[in-house]
């Protein structure tokens, strides 16, 4: 398998494997641990994982606010990128919840599920505006590489939830400085959303 065949097999995962987390009152979708690592292994037999840094031989962890939070490095097919974890501080499997949301979360940045993360950056304005990850699926930016175009799912997306809200993607593009009819990058996606959630507002108000 080749890296670009990731998103084409994996962007979206099967209903089977979903399941629903309740939070700040809405159902989210996730896939867990068990499926993701499933997943990498299908891709790639050979795929690993290593925490930034080390802490007293465990994973370098930083907690805040009362959440606990880890960074590291997923390679998969020889490519390797970064990633993040977070979890509630007082978790009791704390290390086993937070290894889960990073792999959840580095391997969405492949194109692993890409679908679950896309959908929310629209869908929750909130949530989307803040940019926070929840476990097993988030409204961070599904980012494999900063200069590189949107997907046809996050346009999609895009479009979906334009049409919805009763905008025009050309619309919002303006108002984010973007043309709408040239390319839009990855590293657009922070500045399109804060557009998008203002004029939504505007909208609906």
């Amino acid at each position: 398998m080749k890296l670009e065949d990731i998103l084409t097999k994996y962007a979206v995962p099967d209903p089977s494997i979903v399941g629903k987390l309740p939070r700040g009152g809405i159902q989210l979708d996730f896939v867990g641990h068990a499926e993701i690592n499933r997943i990498l292994i299908d891709i790639d037999a050979m795929w690993s994982w290593e925490p930034c840094g080390w802490n007293n031989g465990r994973p370098a962890i930083h907690e805040a606010n009362g959440m606990a939070v880890m960074w590291g490095y997923l390679t998969i097919l020889g490519k390797t990128m970064l990633g993040v974890g977070s979890v509630r501080a007082d978790k009791p499997d704390l290390d086993k919840e937070l290894i889960g949301d990073f792999l959840r979360n580095a391997s969405m940045r492949f194109g692993i599920c890409l679908s679950l993360w896309s959908k929310s950056e629209w869908d929750d304005s909130k949530t989307a505006v803040a940019g926070k990850s929840q476990a097993g699926k988030a409204v961070a930016s599904p980012v494999t590489d900063d200069n590189s175009a949107l997907t046809k799912i996050q346009v999609k997306q895009f479009v979906d939830a334009c049409e919805k809200a009763g905008l025009t993607p050309s619309a919002v593009a303006e108002k984010a400085g973007l043309n709408w009819a040239g390319q839009i990058l990855q590293k657009d996606l922070s500045t399109l959303r804060t557009a998008f959630t203002e004029m939504k507002g505007v909208t609906n108000g």
